[in-house]
């Protein structure tokens, strides 16, 4: 998976909302009502994301590694990532 994939999809599929005034570009989706911090992905990067930072991601997405490849193959939707996002722990709190 490369970072302009993932960045496609966090922004087409999951309707998340780009930050990019800091060293990182952030995405933000709405989750109950609430403004939560999705992932942060690296200004200009370019390429294949690595195996430790895919499984970070994927972590603070609240998703496994395959779960992640899923959401950005299109076979996992919002809403299933959603109902993930509420009954798993967060790193961000």
């Amino acid at each position: 998976m490369d970072y302009q994939e993932l960045r496609a999809a966090l922004l087409r599929k999951g309707q998340a909302e780009e930050d990019t005034k800091r060293d990182h570009s952030f995405f933000f989706i709405v989750v109950a009502g609430k403004k939560e911090r999705a992932t942060k992905l690296s200004h200009g990067e370019r390429g294949q994301i690595n195996n430790e930072l895919l499984s970070l991601i994927a972590r603070q997405m609240r998703l496994k590694r395959e779960e992640l490849q899923d959401f950005v193959d299109c076979t996992l939707g919002r809403e299933d990532w959603l109902r993930l996002w509420l009954v798993r722990p967060g790193l961000w709190r």
